[in-house]
């Protein structure tokens, strides 16, 4: 069977636009449109604080998160296990990105350099975390607006120190069918991550 020349042509421009990734603009630190979340969304953006009793809160290094094991998790899975846990990761910041749902995402490795591993700390697009995105976007010389189809990275002058506190998040869209915690294109970074941020202390 053959088709007209213009059908295949108009099919192909519909499968085109269909890849094309999805631009997003921030307008601001807080306000970015057409951002797109997915994976486990309601959990990325759980709104709890971190408890009063800071004696709950575990500290850890990037680079003890870059040593646990993998969970049991999927797509549609609620916190379950460390996810359920508070966290305080102190670590150098090593790289800042806008990712296309809106978040920041701050990568952190151990202060003193001298073990591997790099953990991401996610910070979500929503009035609650305005604070934390002014904060880290007054790291960088970034000018608004601003426009992406993908993660954007971001130039930071003087990479500051800093702890972060947050509950663990497997994220399972990273995570290689081992379920081992090492990232599928990028081995040097956990799976495990600290979403969302609910605390920022520049040291």
């Amino acid at each position: 069977m053959t088709y007209p020349t213009t059908l295949i042509v108009a099919v192909l421009l519909c499968s085109t636009a269909a890849a094309a990734p999805q631009e997003v603009t921030c307008e601001s630190p807080c306000s970015c449109s057409s951002a797109h979340g997915k994976g486990r969304w309601s959990v990325k953006n759980d709104p709890e604080t971190p408890p009063t009793d800071t004696s709950t809160i575990q500290a850890v290094t990037p680079s003890d998160i870059f040593s646990w094991a993998g969970p049991d998790v999927h797509q549609q899975s609620q916190r379950t296990g460390l996810e359920q846990k508070w966290f305080a990761v102190t670590g150098r910041v090593v790289a800042v990105k806008v990712e296309a749902d809106g978040d920041l995402h701050i990568a952190l490795s151990d202060a003193t350099g001298d073990k591997q591993g790099t953990v991401v700390c996610a910070v979500p697009l929503k009035p609650q975390w305005c604070d934390i995105r002014e904060t880290v976007f007054s790291w960088t010389p970034t000018r608004f607006p601003f426009q992406t189809s993908s993660a954007k990275r971001l130039k930071i002058a003087n990479p500051p120190v800093v702890t972060i506190v947050g509950k663990a998040f497997w994220d399972i869209g990273h995570a290689p069918k081992d379920q081992s915690n090492r990232r599928k294109n990028l081995p040097r970074y956990a799976v495990w991550e600290i979403h969302p941020v609910m605390k920022l202390d520049v040291q």
